[in-house]
């Protein structure tokens, strides 16, 4: 997979980026800066083509999702996670997964679905992709996520609840932002991250 590492202070935060339908490996970076502009950031470029977008995995049309192809690019991307920490020197607990959409998708579908110790994520617009194969505890996970409200016309409410209510159910701490904006990102919504990052 392509992707871009940049160092930051060995203190601060360390950030792993998952962009959005057509974004890539630098879409994220500028977001994240307003959360910790001294972090380290390892940004991934999906690797899925859509109509010459990038994507981290396939689907059939929207929300029509395919599964085989969800389930292949989660065990790649958490296998080129555990690489570059490994050859980093960074523990998988130190990382916040940082997904916007798609990224957001994938990251809270690899928490929910594969143990790892990646314990962090702050998800701008996710929503369930209606997989519920796995009961072990999330008592280790700290999430964040936002809903652009019934102005969304990606993420439904009941999508939405449904992803809540999957890590919620597995004991998982769970911070909700409600932008009522849509499906775009809003300087309400970082800082409202920003705030329950230094609370970690």
């Amino acid at each position: 997979m392509n992707y871009i590492y940049q160092a930051g202070k060995p203190d601060r935060k360390k950030f792993i980026l998952l962009h959005g339908t057509g974004g890539d490996e630098h879409s994220l970076v500028e977001l994240v800066n307003l959360l910790d502009e001294e972090a380290t950031i390892l940004s991934f470029r999906g690797s899925v083509q859509e109509n010459g977008m990038n994507r981290f995995f396939r689907r059939h049309g929207l929300n029509q999702f395919d599964f085989a192809s969800l389930e292949r690019e989660t065990d790649t991307l958490l296998e080129e996670i555990r690489g570059i920490s490994e050859e980093k020197g960074i523990a998988l607990s130190e990382w916040v997964l940082v997904g916007y959409s798609n990224g957001a998708n994938i990251a809270a579908h690899m928490l929910l679905e594969r143990e790892t110790k990646l314990s962090q994520g702050i998800f701008f617009h996710p929503m369930s992709l209606e997989v519920h194969t796995q009961t072990f505890p999330l008592d280790d996970k700290k999430i964040w996520v936002s809903y652009g409200g019934e102005q969304d016309p990606i993420v439904s409410t009941a999508s939405f609840d449904e992803l809540v209510t999957a890590f919620r159910k597995r004991q998982a701490e769970v911070a909700v932002f409600d932008s009522a904006y849509g499906h775009q990102l809003t300087m309400e919504e970082v800082q409202s991250a920003r705030t329950w990052l230094k609370a970690l």
